[in-house]
């Protein structure tokens, strides 16, 4: 959802410059106790992500706009893959991956309330 996979074909139609230069700000970030992640997230999902990283792995989500530069997707990317293999390599592996499984399921079921109220929902409560 929000991390670009190593495989990712997205990766090879990058800047590599770019790239490059977010993998390295990441990783000064990371050794100066500051990891941050850039997602798009202006939502009640968005809030969930943003408490979530930070309360399980002290990340910062920092929101960015859609209106973005093709340098700016490729310094993200970049930085936001040395992130993700941060906390998966501090926190374990798949930690990553559990917040966005956390926040995929939080979606789908707000989403489920909101288009289809007639249905039993467990966030029916919240």
């Amino acid at each position: 959802m929000f991390v670009i996979k190593k495989e990712c074909s997205a990766l090879q139609e990058m800047d590599p410059v770019e790239l490059e230069r977010g993998q390295q700000q990441s990783e000064a970030d990371i050794a100066a106790g500051r990891p941050v992640l850039y997602i798009q997230t202006r939502s009640r999902w968005g809030e969930l992500l943003t408490y979530l990283m930070a309360e399980r792995f002290q990340v910062t989500v920092e929101h960015i706009s859609d209106m973005t530069t093709h340098q700016q997707n490729s310094y993200r990317a970049g930085y936001n893959f040395v992130t993700a293999q941060y906390i998966d390599r501090t926190f374990g592996a798949g930690a990553c991956q559990s917040v966005e499984d956390a926040v995929d399921w939080f979606r789908y079921y707000h989403y489920r309330l909101h288009f289809h109220p007639e249905e039993n929902n467990p966030l029916r409560d919240f």
